[in-house]
């Protein structure tokens, strides 16, 4: 083969290789950018999904950090949602006229911090006011969500950072909230008017605890008059009716029936009765519930009697009874061993027993608030309970004390704010 052949074969190859090269390379270039437009759509469809995700999620809500009191804070109603978070609804000294205040506690008492509360008046009870802009009454469900009453109703799920008025569906326009309680898994709530001259009937409303969506239940059904009032722990909640047979109602927690009860307090004629839930008995799984009736009242004595029931069917009054002094108030129990009763007429009073009625004894007696009644009496444990004793009249003024006890109601301290 000569020389210039071989050249031109040399250079033919050269051609072809450098063609299938480019065909090659074009190839995997489009191959390439077929991958990487596949990639880049799934990771961009993928990145949107991830975008949108963390657009649309929002963050974790927290209590605000609370600030410090202002001046001369009075309580008026207290919850406790643990043993070491709590508020106090209350007012304080504000230019013009006393503020709404609402405080809040997560060292058991120890130190308070100030949430915001909106901008209404405070009333000294759902039953003492004809405001129906008022408030007097305050329970949360946890450190978020809580909720304002007596007679108008606010709510927040946010630790008190934000209001907002609830409306009752159903509910007649002149109808307030004049009983609440929450078990941390429902809320019941009765709405009435009992400032009218002729009240109708009270209406019972219940909203899964966390929210407000409040719906009006058709039983039990009450008649003009009775003036219901409900208790809840986590077991279930009792309704007692301010009837002359002391009748009342219970609901175990998960359940929609209400039965219906007649512990035959006072032998058929009882007055203001107050009721209470106690944990279950040893060896039970319901609550005990007991029951304080108050008989004719007379130059402030009054007779009162406790009945308890730790079966759901059978009641019993308790051994011994407490004191004359004082109209009964209010009721509360941890166990159904240790039981609080308030009581109030010309001074404010607490009778404690120890032995479930076995026997009384007095623990708090003041006249310093006017005989004004106690409110809010409860407990977080066996030892741990609260009241407020008084009313909130004059921001800086002593007229109400909120008090504490840590040895099961033995004793009581007051809260210095």
């Amino acid at each position: 083969m000569t020389r210039q052949k071989r050249v031109v074969i040399a250079s033919i190859v050269v051609a072809v290789v450098i063609i299938v090269a480019a065909i090659v390379g074009f190839s995997l270039s489009s191959s390439k950018k077929g991958v990487t437009s596949t990639s880049t759509t799934s990771s961009s469809s993928t990145s949107s999904t991830t975008t949108s995700s963390t657009t649309t999620t929002k963050p974790p809500i927290t209590a605000p950090a609370g600030t410090p009191l202002p001046s001369g804070f009075e309580p008026e109603s207290s919850t406790f949602v643990s043993p070491q978070v709590g508020f106090v609804l209350g007012i304080s000294a504000c230019t013009g006229s006393p503020c709404l205040t609402v405080a809040r506690t997560e060292d058991g008492g120890k130190t308070w911090l100030a949430v915001p509360a909106p901008n209404i008046p405070l009333a000294q009870g759902p039953l003492l006011t004809t405001n129906k802009a008022a408030v007097s009454r305050i329970r949360f469900v946890n450190i978020l969500d809580g909720y304002l009453y007596g007679p108008s109703f606010y709510a927040t799920h946010d630790g008190g950072a934000t209001w907002h008025k609830v409306t009752l569906a159903g509910a007649p326009s002149d109808f307030g909230v004049t009983s609440l309680e929450t078990n941390g898994t429902t809320t019941y709530l009765i709405a009435g008017n009992p400032n009218s001259v002729l009240p109708g009937a009270d209406l019972l409303y219940t909203s899964v605890a966390t929210q407000d969506n409040f719906a009006l239940q058709s039983q039990p059904a009450f008649s003009p008059g009775w003036e219901p009032k409900v208790a809840a722990n986590p077991q279930g909640a009792v309704i007692s009716a301010n009837n002359n047979k002391g009748d009342i109602y219970y609901q175990a927690s998960g359940t929609s029936t209400w039965t219906h009860l007649n512990p035959d307090c006072q032998n058929g004629v009882p007055t203001n009765p107050s009721v209470a839930l106690a944990a279950p008995a040893a060896g039970s799984s319901d609550p005990q519930i007991l029951l304080a009736c108050g008989g004719d009242a007379g130059a402030g004595t009054q007779q009162k009697t406790i009945v308890k029931t730790t079966n759901l069917s059978t009641f019993a009054a308790t051994a011994a009874q407490p004191p004359l002094a004082g109209i009964l108030s209010g009721i509360a129990s941890p166990d159904g061993k240790s039981i609080a009763v308030a009581a109030s007429s010309g001074a404010t009073f607490l009778y404690l027993s120890t032995n479930g009625g076995s026997s009384w004894q007095t623990v708090f007696n003041s006249s310093a608030y006017g005989g004004a009644p106690i409110h809010d009496l409860g407990f977080t444990t066996d030892t741990q309970g609260f009241a407020v004793a008084g009313n909130a009249i004059n921001a800086g003024k002593v007229s109400s004390v909120f008090l504490m006890t840590h040895d099961a109601g033995t004793t009581w301290q007051q809260v210095t704010f």
